[in-house]
């Protein structure tokens, strides 16, 4: 396997309201894809759209204003495998932090796969970050 990509970020926001922008549809095209469906049922499928390829994750794991887990259901045949989780934590000055992972990449992925993810899921990570602050809608993908 290949080594997880990982971020972290101090966001000036309750954990409630990251936890509503990771979870539910509504959040998630604040700042990832504005195709984006998804409800905060484990179990159930979210779908993103990027305006031509598809990606479907199902919804493992949901602990309120704590925790989001996802693995690949359908889409990127390159992230067949892998599992993305938010960790929400209460900050210490206030506001939450943000722990990002996504792992379970295939040791015979390309590094620069990898180095190309790592850098849009920052981006992205960036962007919560923002909406989560602001309310306002920005997608990463619109």
């Amino acid at each position: 396997m290949a080594a997880p990509l990982m971020h972290s970020v101090m966001i000036e926001a309750t954990p409630a309201k990251v936890y509503e922008a990771i979870s539910t549809g509504k959040g998630l095209a604040g700042f990832w894809t504005s195709d984006s469906q998804a409800e905060p049922k484990v179990g159930s499928i979210a779908r993103f759209g990027f305006g031509g390829p598809s990606l479907a994750m199902k919804v493992e794991e949901l602990v309120p204003d704590t925790l989001v887990r996802w693995s690949t259901h359908d889409g990127f045949p390159e992230w067949k495998g892998t599992t993305v989780t938010w960790e929400i934590a209460p900050g210490a000055k206030g506001g939450s932090e943000v722990k990002f992972n996504h792992e379970g990449w295939p040791a015979e992925l390309p590094q620069a796969d990898l180095a190309s993810v790592t850098y849009v899921w920052g981006r992205v990570v960036g962007r919560l970050k923002n909406f989560a602050e602001t309310s306002k809608p920005a997608p990463f993908f619109p």
